[in-house]
């Protein structure tokens, strides 16, 4: 006598989130999204980075001046070096400040995604989570989580810049998510 098995058919599965179409894999699952504060901070990468933007926003000032003295518009050769002074002294605050206003943050069952859409550009960077993966948490009450590191080449020397989920509320939270995602890797 044949015994017949009745399954259940599998539920369908959720639907794929508004703006997640044709991104999120087969089985991938959002496990928690959102997006780092808007806060202004000092992004300067040394404590010796102010004092180089510092001079060399002072000499082209200096310069300026004492172009200015002679006859035509040769002054405003300096205005390119001041403005770069300018730039990389105060105004970068406020564009990576605005920068992560842009931001969208979503891990899921296998990945770590970091979404940007600044001045009609749109960037989805994507990255793996596996149990291999060096999680680091910054625990502050804007914490920060790292998963990943990129090579910046300079003239003389490479220097590791970390990636991750930066500035974000109860990151203490997130990275406990991070930690299930690993340990459910295979």
């Amino acid at each position: 006598m044949a015994v017949t098995l009745l399954h259940e058919p599998l539920p369908p599965p959720p639907p794929v989130p508004a703006g997640w179409e044709g991104i999120l894999d087969s089985g991938e699952t959002i496990v928690w999204q959102g997006r780092p504060s808007g806060k202004l901070r000092l992004e300067f990468r040394s404590p010796f980075e102010p004092v180089l933007y510092l001079f060399f926003t002072g000499f082209s000032v200096f310069w300026m001046t004492g172009a200015s003295t002679a006859q035509g518009p040769f002054w405003m050769f300096g205005l390119l070096f001041f403005g770069i002074g300018i730039y990389n002294l105060v105004l970068v605050h406020f564009w990576k400040a605005f920068e992560r206003t842009q931001t969208h943050l979503t891990l899921t069952n296998k990945r770590a995604m970091i979404a940007t859409s600044v001045m009609s550009t749109r960037k989805l960077m994507s990255y793996p989570i596996v149990r291999a993966t060096n999680l680091k948490l910054v625990d502050r009450p804007l914490g920060s989580i790292f998963f990943a590191t990129i090579e910046v080449k300079g003239e003389d020397s490479t220097t590791l810049v970390p990636i991750g989920f930066e500035m974000i509320d109860n990151a203490r939270a997130v990275f406990a998510l991070f930690r299930q995602v690993q340990e459910n890797q295979p």
